[in-house]
């Protein structure tokens, strides 16, 4: 045993505690002692009972009082040296004296934790105490002797009450187990190792805890999000939301400080192999972080729920009724299965354009000018973490110039990006020009018209006055209006390439809550995080939620009409660049209408185009046999561009598949049909045309 002051004082405690016990069980009766009966003991109480049993025909009186000479310290002498030494800076003095301070432990809990953490592994004192047990075949000391050893025999039903495990901090939180199938009397105590080791080792490493750090240094919104979390009572679960290197750890961290715990402990149980591991870990951490007086973070928890099916809900029940502290950190929606109070929900903000562009200068340095880091800052909604790992993998790639690192740059942004904004849209990382776009005159010009305003309408808000009368500033909401398949998704991607722009995938089936006010929530989220950046927002097919507002006949139309104006104002005060896509324009409300400053018609391609579309997708890497005609499949066939690739690809599948490898004029005939049949399309009639006629 270490001869450190703490470990000897904490000695003697314990040696008084079995001295007391063992003196009273002889002097009644209870305990007959004879020569051999000490063997093992701790030195100190062996040679004073082996004394004791050698002078039997002393007064009862002498020896009590050669007893107390030597017990040591009660439970007040001890705790006030465990004071001074933690005023000492000892380290496990420190420990010990937190037990008091945080956790609010009585006398007869510490004095039950140290007897359990000091036998655990001093084996002459745990044959001591199994020796005043007066047990045939004694294991761990169960509760209800521990109610007794503990207590005068005038204070033991309150003893019994302080230790009651619904009671107790150290049941509640495992940091001392029993058998709960066994009467409680009759259970067994145990401390969990990991406790002995913290308790009794001043150099003990615990790689899961992590010290506070101070919120004040965080960016404003997110300290005062900290702020508002209230102290007293203190909250038994958090949910701290943000993307993937969002500092959630660390913003977990300054909770702590907040709330003044000692720190953080992390646990991922992704690892653990199966659901007993998981529950056991759990155990363990939740008695670990009561102990240091940590709050439990737990990492991962939206992967939970497919990792762990129908026995989430049996890990859940372990949190129950806990004396700790948990945060649960998620990347997007808070999964079912937790059940936190909406003013305990923490969701950790995108940095702003500003703060990207110092995050990127730290991290680059004067690798790329200030013009660069500027466009890569506008371009994508990048967390702290995400931009380190973007950079150290773009590293890898051969840089020779400014422009190659910076496309490495913009690869590995994209690549990194998939969580969208707010979990609400997705990148497109196509890049699309002007020149692969085939589409009529009337809908190139209209295209060429938007790019002309969306790249001056800021030198003519500032040069020729436009600013004072437009107060909602200089937003560009285009509408993208045509049949399916004629290309209104490629029209937004070839905007995106042309300002260089980053476009996000709006997906319309998490904008939209069946429950009220949510999806308000969502599209506060959405909008503000695109503010932050030069992005382009893409609402495919919006007549779904741009649709004419109904008559108000119930609750439900008044909440739809809400939603409806609610967008209709945030869209409006948008100053980006947002692109609307709609097969079904009549379907679109007036007021919407109103707000929309390009309207592109996306037709259906005339002859030319058709006959242009079917040479691009049918190139010539693909075999064709001598009586492909594509100029008479564009005659016939009216059909857009997005049917007319289905069409190829269909008829180049079945030729890969036959014994020729070749796409014959009937393999192409075939598919166009299918293509009008799916369409509801009359099949046109035709002739085909005689091969020998077919001029190349």
């Amino acid at each position: 045993m270490s001869p450190d002051p703490f470990i000897k004082n904490l000695k003697q405690f314990v040696l008084s505690l079995l001295g007391r016990w063992l003196y009273q069980g002889w002097q009644n009766g209870w305990i007959r002692f004879d020569n051999d009966m000490a063997a093992g003991w701790p030195e100190e109480l062996s040679a004073r009972f082996k004394a004791l049993s050698q002078n039997m025909v002393m007064h009862s009186d002498t020896l009590q009082d050669q007893v107390i000479q030597w017990q040591g310290p009660n439970f007040t002498r001890f705790w006030s040296q465990v004071i001074a030494l933690s005023m000492q800076d000892d380290a496990l003095a420190c420990r010990w004296a937190a037990l008091d301070e945080m956790l609010l432990l009585s006398p007869e809990e510490i004095s039950l934790l140290a007897l359990l953490t000091l036998t655990y592994q001093d084996w002459p004192m745990l044959r001591a105490l199994r020796f005043a047990m007066s047990e045939k075949n004694p294991g761990q000391p169960r509760w209800g002797f521990v109610t007794h050893f503990l207590s005068d025999s005038t204070d033991t039903a309150m003893t019994e009450h302080v230790l009651a495990p619904a009671q107790s901090v150290l049941f509640r939180s495992g940091i001392i187990q029993y058998d709960p199938s066994v009467p409680i009397a009759a259970s067994e105590l145990r401390i969990i190792p990991n406790a002995v080791r913290y308790l009794l080792d001043p150099d003990c490493t615990d790689m899961a805890h992590l010290p506070p750090a101070p919120y004040k240094t965080l960016a404003d919104p997110i300290r005062m999000l900290i702020k508002r979390i209230p102290d007293k009572p203190v909250p038994e679960h958090l949910v701290v939301m943000g993307a993937t290197g969002s500092g959630k750890i660390y913003i977990s961290q300054c909770i702590a400080s907040r709330l003044r715990f000692h720190g953080i402990r992390t646990l991922d149980l992704m690892p653990e192999t199966t659901l007993e591991h998981a529950m056991l870990a759990i155990r363990q951490a939740v008695a670990m972080a009561v102990l240091r007086h940590d709050i439990l973070v737990l990492k991962n928890v939206t992967r939970w729920g497919d990792r762990w099916g129908d026995g989430i809900y049996q890990l859940m029940q372990l949190f129950e009724n806990t004396a700790c502290t948990v945060v649960w950190t998620v990347t997007a929606d808070i999964p079912a299965f937790l059940h936190v109070q909406p003013e305990n929900i923490l969701r950790i903000p995108l940095p702003n354009r500003t703060q990207r562009e110092a995050l990127w200068k730290d991290l680059i340095g004067n690798a790329l000018s200030d013009n660069w880091i500027s466009q890569l800052a506008g371009q994508f909604l990048l967390t702290h973490g995400q931009m380190a790992s973007v950079y150290k993998a773009a590293l890898t790639y051969p840089h020779d110039d400014e422009e190659k690192l910076y496309i490495n740059i913009s690869s590995q942004a994209r690549a990194i990006s998939q969580e969208g904004i707010g979990s609400l849209a997705t990148p497109e990382p196509a890049r699309v020009t002007m020149d692969q776009l085939i589409v009529s005159t009337e809908c190139e010009t209209a295209l060429q018209d938007l790019l002309m305003y969306a790249r001056h309408r800021r030198d003519l808000a500032k040069n020729w006055g436009f600013e004072r009368s437009m107060p909602y500033g200089l937003g560009l909401a285009a509408l993208f209006c045509g049949p399916p398949g004629t290309g209104k998704t490629y029209g937004a991607q070839v905007i995106a390439t042309e300002l260089q722009l980053e476009l996000y995938r709006v997906d319309l089936s998490q904008l939209v809550s069946k429950y009220i006010g949510e999806t308000e929530k969502h599209l506060a989220e959405l909008f503000n995080a695109a503010e932050q950046g030069e992005i382009l927002l893409l609402f495919d097919e919006a007549d779904s939620v741009f649709s004419k507002r109904t008559e108000v006949k119930s609750s439900v139309d008044r909440y739809a009409n809400l939603e409806v104006n609610y967008l209709l104002q945030r869209l409006e005060r948008f100053s980006g660049v947002s692109v609307l896509t709609s097969n079904f324009e009549s379907g679109i409300d007036e007021a919407f209408m109103r707000r929309i400053r390009f309207r592109v018609p996306f037709d259906l391609p005339d002859k030319r185009s058709r006959l242009i579309l079917w040479n691009k997708f049918l190139s010539k890497s693909i075999p064709r046999a001598d009586d492909v005609d594509l100029e008479f499949l564009a005659d016939i066939f009216e059909l857009s561009g997005g049917h007319i690739k289905e069409a190829v690809l269909r008829a180049a599948s079945i030729a890969y598949g036959s014994p020729q490898k070749i796409v014959t004029q009937d393999l192409l005939l075939r598919s166009a049909e299918l293509e009008y049949r799916k369409l509801g399309k009359l099949v046109p009639t035709y002739v085909s045309p005689d091969p020998n006629d077919i001029q190349w």
